[in-house]
């Protein structure tokens, strides 16, 4: 069995501003986490697939320059965060009804992810999001997390917001998008 290591690990890659860039990048997603022999089970794998094809194209249909994934492990999660360069408001859940097609990207990723949130850059915004490696009592919300500002949606208190400098674990590693990956 190979080894597997808590070492933190990051890796960019620029999608570039076409909507059939998503999947190529869902799959670059998976394919880093498994390179990293990560210790994840095949559903966090799963889930870290859907809400990064989420964010990505939330990323691409709002910017029109593409936008830059980082994906990074810190040995307990890992982190994909989506930056673009549409500096309008910072992305919140909003109400979807089973009619509408679309709008339920960020309540998939409110639903499913152990921590997520936005934050003006630069250039733009970006929108991130953590799944955990280890089972929910052993992985903690990073502490950006927790300076989150709340919105009552439909009389449940949730997460609108967190505003946090870039991470140090995850500075660019650009790699580039190649149709075969």
């Amino acid at each position: 069995m190979p080894f597997r290591t808590a070492t933190s690990k990051s890796s960019s890659l620029r999608v570039p501003p076409d909507t059939g860039a998503v999947s190529s990048a869902r799959r670059w997603v998976v394919s880093l986490v498994h390179d990293w022999d990560l210790p994840l089970v095949e559903d966090t794998v799963e889930t870290l697939e859907l809400l990064a094809g989420e964010v990505i194209a939330n990323a691409l249909v709002h910017a029109e320059d593409g936008c830059q994934v980082t994906v990074c492990w810190d040995g307990t999660r890992v982190r994909l965060e989506a930056e673009d360069g549409e500096t309008s408001a910072l992305p919140q859940v909003a109400a979807a009804s089973l009619e509408d097609e679309s709008g339920r990207g960020l309540q998939l990723i409110d639903g499913l992810a152990h921590a997520w949130g936005s934050r003006p850059t630069v250039n733009g915004k970006a929108v991130w999001f953590e799944v955990c490696g280890g089972s929910p009592p052993m992985c903690r919300a990073s502490p950006a997390a927790c300076e989150v500002d709340f919105l009552i949606i439909n009389g449940v208190l949730r997460p609108t917001a967190v505003a946090e400098p870039p991470r140090a674990a995850c500075s660019a590693v650009h790699a580039p998008l190649s149709p075969d990956h």
